[in-house]
């Protein structure tokens, strides 16, 4: 191959380990990259945009001239996190998922749709070797998740690492820096982060009333003089008047914000200027360990025994059904984390004042979980995945 690799970003939401790839690649002579994405004039004017600019050309996912502009492109590689486009747009297929996280099952049944999408656009099977696609994982656990449950080749697997991390462990915007785009923030104050996946429902509902439990820990967090961002998943995602609930009881204080994933993409801001950050295992908390900064988990349900409702989202539409129990879409148990863990409103609270009076609290657990789970934490993950890319491209395929 002579000249750059010329690659294709199709994302779903950009941000976070395919946004810290697509800025890297912008840098590399290797590439000609080219990014398309959902609503491109509202991330031209994220903050992070601002900061730590994309170059490189982007499209309109939804434009009916997008398919016909990336023809003309002529790329060798499509990389995709976890929405595959309606035809094939290149030789290569590159996936780069959507975060590690504890959930799951991410077994064959569940990825039957990916598993047909992949054959689809590479004209191979990914249950066997096939030269013309490849899959990042987060890591060695990762990798055997992959291979044994989801049902891909290890000849098509490769641990490389989260590309997000590289971002915050460089930390190229600093949190005086970040903090000027809160205005809404008092100044002054520690902040928590409260980042929520949608899975279970209401986030606090099986400790009591979520608004009520909401309350106490804001109210706590007040006392304690930290400020609060709570950030939350797509607002599709949630029940209309939950969502009302929720944004009035922020907009009562004025030391709460909200965000939502389709009006914020990104997170790493949030990460930089945040203190501490609670989750009920959100995938956002295995990049937070690369900060060596404190993390609450929260037990996302009652017992890990008992029967709970779990949400999945399926052809534009929440789909709610009853899980037996926890093993089945737990890839690790909740105990197998790299900070503190709370099992009761109370324990949250304790948590919180450990970690806003000991901000070192939870350094060995983050590193022991990246050694044990992660590929290196180094600053070199882009790298490592630009070379499997490069690997790809180069190979004969099928």
């Amino acid at each position: 191959m002579t000249g750059p690799i010329k690659v294709v970003l199709w994302t779903t939401t950009f941000q976070a380990d395919i946004l810290a790839l697509a800025r890297y690649m912008c840098r590399d002579a290797r590439f000609e990259p080219l990014v398309v994405l959902q609503d491109k004039e509202a991330f031209l004017k994220e903050p992070i945009q601002k900061l730590l600019p994309v170059t490189c050309p982007m499209l309109e996912r939804d434009d009916k001239d997008t398919l016909k502009q990336i023809k003309a492109f002529h790329p060798h590689v499509t990389v995709v996190d976890n929405h595959f486009p309606p035809k094939k747009l290149s030789q290569k297929l590159f996936v780069l998922w959507h975060g590690f996280g504890w959930k799951g099952p991410n077994d064959v049944p569940e990825f039957a749709t990916i598993h047909k999408s992949i054959k689809k656009l590479t004209g191979a099977s990914s249950m066997a070797p096939n030269d013309n696609f490849m899959w990042q994982c987060f890591g060695p656990t990762d990798l055997e998740h992959r291979h044994h449950v989801s049902g891909f080749a290890k000849e098509n697997l490769a641990s490389l690492g989260a590309a997000f991390t590289d971002e915050l462990l460089q930390q190229p915007v600093s949190r005086e820096e970040a903090l000027e785009f809160y205005p809404d923030l008092p100044k002054g104050k520690k902040v928590a982060l409260i980042a929520l996946t949608w899975h279970y429902g209401k986030a606090f509902a099986h400790w009591g009333d979520d608004f009520d439990i909401f309350t106490r820990i804001l109210d706590y967090l007040k006392e304690k003089n930290c400020a609060a961002i709570i950030r939350m998943h797509d607002r599709k995602r949630f029940e209309s008047e939950y969502l009302e609930r929720l944004e009035s009881l922020v907009a009562e204080r004025d030391d709460v914000i909200i965000k939502f994933k389709d009006r914020d993409r990104d997170s790493m801001l949030d990460l930089v200027v945040s203190d501490v950050m609670v989750s009920n295992f959100s995938s956002i908390l295995n990049y937070y360990y690369a900060t060596l900064k404190p993390s609450i988990h929260v037990y996302p349900v009652k017992s890990s025994d008992e029967a709970f409702l779990w949400r999945t989202w399926k052809k534009g539409k929440i789909r709610v059904r009853t899980v037996e129990n926890a093993d089945y879409v737990w890839k690790l148990p909740p105990e197998e984390n790299g900070g503190l863990m709370a099992k009761s409103l109370d324990e949250l609270l304790m948590a919180f004042d450990k970690a806003l009076t000991s901000p070192d609290c939870c350094q060995t657990q983050s590193r022991t979980f990246c050694e044990r789970h992660m590929a290196p934490v180094d600053g070199r993950t882009c790298d490592r995945i630009c070379e499997a890319i490069v690997q790809l491209a180069a190979s004969k395929g099928v």
